[in-house]
């Protein structure tokens, strides 16, 4: 069980709270840990881990003084700091004050900074609380930062994420991420920053049972915090590496680390992080011979972590309690100690799991899509022979017109009673001209909604990126979107229900889109809106736009009350990431169904998000 950061640097003489990257600029004077008096740097890195409950009631002050009225960016930071404070000492009303106002900035003042930080603290909350599905709020938020022209917000995103998984238990996924956010801070010369980074990675070593690596790891870690002057993370860090003492036989070693660093998280209130160190020093102790006293303290430890709600770390300490009291002898507290530790880990991971569930149901449903898409496509090849059929009997007879056109004015003069043929012939030339028109658009069009068929949408993608030069690549979107659980509305009210479903709500979107892009089916309830010549910022605002206007339909005639939503993937065209259809498709695919993932009616950005799942190794896989 390994200690995560504690929370960023908490104020200081650089931006985005404190961060020595300064990710906006150099010197925040109104943020000076909502203090009437500034403090001073090393202060300020003191407080972060010395005294979160002070800096709570600081924030909260300044807050109620109204200090930050005419400073958004300032409160920004403010309450990111005070939601760190929080779950350092396990406040969640702290937490969620400050998540709340995050939102709200967020919102108001469309401020990504602020919508990626109350991301960020919800999934730390979550996860703190022993809800794995808290990875996918952090993924959410990382979204919003890595591409940012900023290299400390894209540093910041990849570490949050890494932490996120590592909190998680998930080493394999957190360990490139790690790294690069390593490399990053080491790039920006971020000291303190870079050592968060280092601890995470040595967190994941030990993890994956690589001891001496994990040991090197940490003592990079704690050489940057003693570099900067922070003598309370570089405790925390001690904290350990006494575990990788353990497994290398130094016991005693171990026992001292770990001392010092409960103390100095006892003076800080910081319960969660006192709560591992005693499960360390249970396990040094233990190692040591001095059973009873390792006895006693897991039992004190399991009952404090039980009375602070920390889930999370339940499932390792009943795991200690009940191996100690089974060698002591004590096998009832043995076996009631095992069957609790399995229980809260099921708690644990409920929702890690759920969100992996979904993951594979939205997989099974594009596979099914797919097949459906296939017989949609020999449908198409279908009308396109009859409709090339239709063009060459019209060729035949348009022909045979021209050919018999002469004889019939010569014989015109002599029978004026063929001029009804030639009329006739005439006629006939007209309608299967028409034919063919109806069978040419039939073979575009989608017969249902009356929108671009999946060949129609190709025709025109290919036709728009054809038609780029050699200069800089356009900026085009696309915004794939899937009607959520819509197989429980046909299952419930009838395929005949769900299709005028389908209608209502392709007429309103129509209404939405209107000039700025071109409807299309691709196949079941999976749409697509190509957008030509639209930036990234206009794109996220129509997505918004028609997640809004699905989500407050209201279906007449609904046996009961409907709620529809749809989940959109939105994927720009840059010549690089995307570099022809396929690949762009392939984006905004992976974005859709990281959007089902993560709870559905959500919108994605498909190159942020592809970007972390490959680094990760994680995350949904465009249909096969």
């Amino acid at each position: 069980m390994r200690k995560p950061w504690p929370g960023w640097m908490l104020c200081g003489a650089m931006s985005i709270g404190a961060m020595s990257t300064g990710l906006l600029s150099t010197g925040v004077s109104s943020i000076a840990c909502a203090a009437a008096t500034p403090l001073s740097r090393v202060e300020m890195r003191t407080l972060s881990a010395g005294d979160p409950r002070g800096l709570i009631d600081k924030v909260r002050g300044a807050l109620d003084a109204g200090m930050y009225a005419n400073d958004p960016a300032g409160e920004r930071e403010a309450l990111w700091w005070m939601g760190h404070a929080g779950i350092n000492v396990s406040d969640d009303a702290a937490v969620t004050e400050a998540v709340a106002r995050l939102k709200s900035l967020g919102s108001v003042g469309h401020d990504t900074l602020a919508a990626s930080y109350a991301g960020f603290l919800t999934a730390d909350l979550r996860i703190a609380h022993g809800d794995g599905g808290g990875v996918g709020d952090a993924l959410q938020a990382a979204a919003l930062q890595l591409d940012s022209p900023d290299p400390a917000r894209r540093a910041l995103a990849k570490f949050q994420l890494c932490d996120a998984y590592s909190m998680a238990g998930q080493a394999r996924h957190s360990q490139p991420l790690c790294a690069e956010a390593d490399a990053a801070f080491g790039a920006l010369h971020d000291d303190w920053n870079q050592a968060q980074a280092k601890n995470d990675e040595g967190n994941n070593a030990y993890a994956l049972d690589r001891y001496a690596e994990a040991g090197k790891f940490y003592g990079e870690a704690r050489a940057l915090y003693r570099k900067v002057g922070d003598r309370a993370q570089e405790l925390m860090v001690g904290d350990n590496l006494a575990q990788v003492y353990l497994k290398q036989g130094k016991p005693g070693q171990a026992l001292a680390l770990s001392q010092a660093s409960l103390a100095n998280e006892r003076a800080a209130g910081r319960e969660s992080d006192a709560l591992i160190s005693q499960h360390d020093i249970v396990r040094a102790l233990d190692a040591l011979g001095r059973r009873r006293e390792a006895v006693a303290l897991i039992a004190s430890t399991v009952a404090e972590a039980r009375k602070a709600g920390l889930g999370s770390l339940l499932p390792d300490l009943l795991e200690q309690q009940s191996q100690l009291a089974e060698r002591d002898g004590n096998l009832e507290l043995a076996l009631s100690a095992e069957r609790e530790a399995l229980a809260a880990s099921r708690k644990r991971w409920s929702n890690s799991l759920g969100s992996q569930q979904a993951e594979l149901a939205a997989r099974y449903a594009a596979r099914e899509k797919e097949l459906r898409i296939q017989e949609l496509e020999r449908t198409d090849q279908i009308k396109n022979l009859k409709l090339r059929a239709a063009e060459a009997d019209a060729a035949r007879n348009a022909m045979q017109v021209r050919r018999q056109r002469g004889s019939l004015l010569a014989a015109l003069v002599a029978a004026s009673g063929l001029l009804a043929g030639i009329v006739s012939l005439l006629l006939l030339l007209r309608s299967q001209r028409r034919h063919a028109g109806e069978l040419r658009r039939q073979a575009l069009e989608d017969p249902l909604t009356g929108v671009d068929n999946r060949r129609g949408f190709f025709r025109r993608a290919h036709a728009l990126l054809e038609k780029r030069g050699t200069g800089e690549a356009p900026l085009h979107a696309l915004l794939l979107f899937d009607f959520d659980y819509f197989k429980l509305v046909n299952d419930r009210y009838g395929h005949p229900f769900g299709d005028i479903v389908l209608n209502i709500s392709l007429q309103r979107l129509r209404e939405v889109v209107g000039t700025r892009g071109h409807l299309a089916r691709l196949g079941g309830e999976e749409f697509i809106v190509l957008c030509p010549h639209i930036g990234g910022a206009q794109a996220l605002q129509l997505a918004e736009a028609m997640r809004a206007a699905v989500g407050g339909l209201v279906f007449p005639n609904a046996p009961n009350a409907l709620d529809v939503t749809i989940s959109i993937g939105v994927a720009l065209f840059d010549g690089n990431r995307s570099h022809d259809v396929g690949s762009w498709l392939r984006s905004a695919d992976n974005a859709m169904y990281a959007a089902k993932a993560r709870g559905r009616d959500q919108i994605v950005v498909a190159q942020a998000v592809s970007d972390l799942l490959s680094q990760a190794g994680a995350g949904p896989q465009p249909a096969v």
